[in-house]
């Protein structure tokens, strides 16, 4: 009789399951070696097109996400993508302008900001102020509050909601607060 390490692999797994199911290893081949005939042919590029257009049509369509509820997690969490986009844009923008202003002839430096962000009436003082506080207030409550889901806290359906108002109520008072000074 072979040794087992001689035996095709299949076989000795065969022989364990016909054992186990009292079923002959022969009668168990066809449910391990499925056969299947694949037949070819030749056809153009355009006919595989329209092979292909046929079978996109016979396709399931994924669900849309306008099948779902709206909730403020959805909102929070594209406003911190958003936000975090902004802040990082702002900087490579703030960096490459200073790196680049003398090229054109201004200067960036922080006197000149400074002096034209004076000249400007109250109301644009406030719009901007708030406009760069926002983003940067509720990209750190939100970090927060992330960092505290870390610590498996605060993750029951009510908590989510309930800090997600949080950081918008936070975001928002601290954001007019900086934008008052």
């Amino acid at each position: 009789m072979a040794s087992l390490a001689a035996r095709p692999a299949w076989r000795s797994a065969l022989s364990v399951v016909a054992r186990s199911s009292r079923v002959s290893g022969c009668q168990l081949i066809p449910l391990v070696i499925a056969r299947r005939s694949v037949s070819t042919q030749s056809i153009t590029p355009a006919e595989a097109n329209e092979i292909l257009v046929k079978q996109r049509g016979n396709r399931p369509t994924s669900p849309n996400l306008t099948i779902y509820k709206p909730q403020i997690t959805w909102y929070l969490s594209g406003l911190h993508r958003i936000t975090g986009v902004a802040l990082a844009s702002g900087v490579y923008a703030l960096g490459l302008g200073y790196l680049f202003a003398p090229v054109f002839g201004y200067s960036l430096t922080s006197t000149a900001i400074a002096s034209a962000f004076g000249a400007f009436p109250v109301v644009l003082k406030f719009g901007i102020k708030m406009l760069a506080s926002f983003p940067f207030t509720f990209h750190s409550f939100n970090g927060v509050r992330h960092l505290i889901w870390d610590t498996a806290t605060e993750l029951t359906n009510k908590a989510v909601v309930r800090t997600g108002f949080t950081v918008l109520g936070l975001s928002a008072v601290t954001s007019i607060v900086l934008a008052l000074l």
